[in-house]
């Protein structure tokens, strides 16, 4: 792992420009982190900058060069259970997890015969120390290489701890075990992500579906229609389905499904047709995709920023109302497939009526620019500086996907279809012909 050369704090502003190594910062004196709690991995004080108080969400600390053992974990998190990892799945023919919870947004690649030899493994167990905190933090450890993170309330809180060698090891709290969405989203995925990307490929943000013949991606930012659209282009024009969120692609231009269950936000709600759910079920996806949209995502935000413990509250919420998720034959009968050739892609926005190409560096950057979008909710601004995936660091991870995304490019067109009244679907089938 990249080593910044310092124990240091980070604020938004700095924690936004991930990946860039913090400056050797000199200061005269310094105080011990307290290590708290009989089940804390035995350690050298790590040492923080006196300096004066600054609101910062998350405290992100490093290795120190002068004491490089401080991190160096002698006992690691400890998981319950007997260790048998029950739900296996084979993403994609990319990446295998295997996991002691199931994890719903992968049961289509679910694949129990897979070996013990797994890419990615996750685990409950107890993670943090005892006792309260006064804010979230960021732990980067050595010997092996990892982080664990942990929030205001101790081991009662949503934690987690990720070793990355030799395999990706990864180790919940039983809340966040409790709340499975929550723990693929905010930390499975883009361990996924980074993984198919040191492998050759790309998990980008985008809808997926063939029409005559043809591959079709649709990228957006989050909440912007894709799902909507998907499902009125499978009910209305017969296309086929490939993914409706995530999408594997490769330089060559294949595209491979990524079919996990489709959320409905409160706007896609209007592309579901009531005749598909029982009446209880409508009623409840009405609640469900009010909490479940960009206002909901804008409450954890507001959480993040007042110091709260935004991982925490998330999970409790979906404790108690689970995001609406529905696979994509439960909503519309329709054909699948698992993978295809793309030849269009639509970049679709809110705004005044408009069909436009896009240029293919100007492409490069919004598709990677919607990529990210994914993955703006905390805490991944924090745990994507730290990844060491296959012997790559950040940087080259991000590189890797820059080379998928210039190989699909150069042999395809790229649109701009913006609408001001959800009617992406109406002009879709007439532009791919």
């Amino acid at each position: 792992m990249q080593n910044n050369g310092y124990v240091a704090s980070l604020d938004e502003r700095e924690a936004t420009s991930i990946a860039t190594p913090l400056e050797t910062r000199s200061s005269p004196a310094f105080i011990p982190e307290p290590r708290v709690g009989d089940e804390a991995e035995t350690t050298l004080p790590v040492k923080v900058p006196v300096g004066p108080p600054v609101a910062m969400p998350v405290r992100v600390l490093y290795e120190d060069p002068v004491e490089p053992a401080a991190h160096n974990r002698v006992r690691r998190v400890r998981p319950t259970g007997t260790g048998y990892l029950p739900f296996r799945y084979d993403v994609a023919g990319m990446v295998s997890v295997g996991s002691q919870i199931a994890l719903p947004e992968l049961e289509c690649f679910r694949e129990p015969t897979l070996g013990r030899n797994l890419d990615i493994e996750v685990r409950v167990g107890k993670v943090g120390v005892r006792g309260l905190r006064g804010r979230a933090q960021m732990l980067r450890f050595s010997g092996p290489d990892g982080v664990r993170y942990e929030e205001h309330l101790g081991r009662l809180g949503a934690n987690f701890a990720i070793d990355f060698e030799p395999r990706i090891s990864v180790t919940i709290s039983s809340l966040l075990a409790k709340s499975p969405h929550v723990a693929y989203t905010n930390i499975i995925e883009a361990l996924l992500r980074f993984a198919i990307a040191a492998r050759g490929g790309m998990l980008l943000h985008s809808a997926c579906i063939e029409m005559n013949g043809k591959g079709v991606l649709l990228s957006a930012r989050t909440d912007t229609g894709k799902t909507g659209t998907v499902l009125r282009l499978l009910r209305d024009h017969h296309a086929t389905f490939l993914s409706d969120d995530m999408t594997v692609v490769f330089p060559n231009g294949t595209a491979r499904s990524f079919p996990k269950p489709m959320t409905i936000s409160s706007h896609t709600l209007r592309a579901v047709d009531p005749g598909d759910l029982s009446r209880a079920e409508w009623w409840t996806l009405a609640v469900q995709s009010r909490l479940h949209s960009k206002g909901g995502r804008g409450i954890g935000m507001i959480l993040v920023e007042h110091n709260l413990p935004v991982m925490t509250a998330n999970a409790l919420t979906q404790m108690v109302i689970p995001p609406p998720k529905y696979a994509a034959d439960r909503l519309v009968a329709a054909e699948s497939k698992r993978e295809t050739k793309v030849s269009e892609i639509f970049i679709i926005e809110r705004g005044a009526p408009s069909v436009q190409d896009v240029d293919e560096r100007s492409a490069l950057q919004e598709l990677l620019a919607n990529t990210e979008d994914a993955y703006g909710f905390p805490p991944f601004r924090y745990l994507a500086p730290e990844l060491s995936i296959g012997g790559c660091e950040l940087q080259d991870l991000k590189r890797k996907e820059e080379n998928v995304l210039n190989g699909i490019l150069g042999g395809v067109r790229v649109r701009r279809l913006v609408s001001d009244n959800f009617g992406w679907p109406e002009e879709i089938p007439g532009l791919v012909g």
